[in-house]
């Protein structure tokens, strides 16, 4: 029972960064760097849902989301090469989105 809480509130909390970067994304830009190492660490059944979050920074925060791209490209990478099917493909699938929205720089 404990767990199921857990997750719900971790699964709350990913809600709220994807609420707050296309509402107020100034409120994440201060502590981006923190919020994405907080998500790219999520190893439970919530990592899926954390991937998906990074996906949707990556649209929603676009060159603001730069300055993170290469640490949490690397982890997305390591969970294409070293996780389950259905988490490769969600990695993938935001690697894909992470590509399209980056800048050069």
């Amino acid at each position: 029972m404990l767990d199921s809480f857990k997750r719900e509130l971790k699964e709350k909390g990913l809600f709220t960064i994807k609420h707050l970067a296309g509402s107020h994304s100034e409120l994440l830009l201060c502590r981006l760097g923190e919020v994405c190492l907080a998500v790219t660490s999520e190893r439970s059944k919530v990592s899926c849902s954390a991937i998906v979050t990074l996906g949707e920074l990556s649209v929603t925060l676009k060159k603001d989301m730069d300055s993170e791209v290469d640490e949490v490209a690397r982890v997305l990478l390591q969970m294409v090469s070293s996780s389950k099917e259905f988490v490769q493909k969600a990695a993938s699938q935001s690697l894909g989105i992470m590509v399209e929205n980056v800048h050069e720089q």
